[in-house]
This record gives structure tokens, C-alpha cells and sequence, in this order.
């Protein structure tokens, strides 16, 4: 009988041993996952990213009346569903705030690395 009790203590044990160097682990592991890093930013990329800044603003202007146009053609053969998405695109890449989004990013590259915009062909 002795045995028996024995060994659940042993096992107990091993258990709550177990248990807690997991709990620990996990919280050390959370407490490393909770704190944000801090983004750092290479002046020497700064050509290749207004570079793709302006790209992309080139390319939305480009791309917007053919968004239109499969806007039209969506609404025109019922496609309800389809011509919504394209329209809520349309939307979006129209706004002052995702233009300002581009802008205030571009402009803050310029003043933090003393370079000008490239020009996009």
C-alpha cells in the first residue's frame, strides 16, 4: 500500500515540476511576444522606396479608368456583387486619406534622408 502511495507522489510531483516550468516558459515567451519592436528605416533604401512610392501612385492613376470601365461593364450585366467590390476599390484608391496616407510617407522619407523624389517614367 505504501508503494502505491509513494509513487503517486512521485508522480505528482513530476507533473507539477512539469507544469510549472511550462507556465513560466509561456509567460516568458508571451512577455517577449507583447513588447513591439521598433522599425528602422535605412536612408541608403530611401531612392528605392520613393521610387516605389511613386510607382504606385502612377500606376493607381493608370489602372483607375479601367476600374471604371469593369465597373460599368459589371453593373451593366447584373453582376451586382462584382461591381460593388470594384466600386468600394474605387473608393478607396480615390480618398484623400489613402493619397495623404502616400504623401505624408513620401515626404517624411525626403525630410528624414535629405533626398528629392525620383522621377517615375
Amino acid at each position: 500500500m505504501k508503494l502505491i502511495t509513494v509513487g503517486k507522489s512521485v508522480l505528482v510531483g513530476a507533473v507539477a515540476v512539469g507544469a510549472l516550468s511550462i507556465g513560466t516558459a509561456g509567460t516568458a515567451g508571451m512577455a517577449g511576444a507583447a513588447a513591439p519592436t521598433a522599425r528602422h528605416f535605412n536612408c541608403a533604401r530611401a531612392d528605392k522606396r520613393l521610387m516605389r512610392i511613386e510607382k504606385n501612385e502612377w500606376r493607381i492613376a493608370a489602372g483607375l479608368p479601367k476600374l471604371k470601365a469593369n465597373e460599368a461593364k459589371a453593373a451593366a450585366a447584373g453582376k451586382t456583387a462584382r461591381a460593388a467590390r470594384l466600386e468600394k476599390r474605387i473608393n478607396r484608391l480615390e480618398s484623400t486619406k489613402f493619397k495623404a496616407r502616400l504623401t505624408k510617407r513620401s515626404a517624411g522619407i525626403q525630410a528624414k534622408c535629405n533626398v528629392s523624389g525620383p522621377a517615375v517614367p
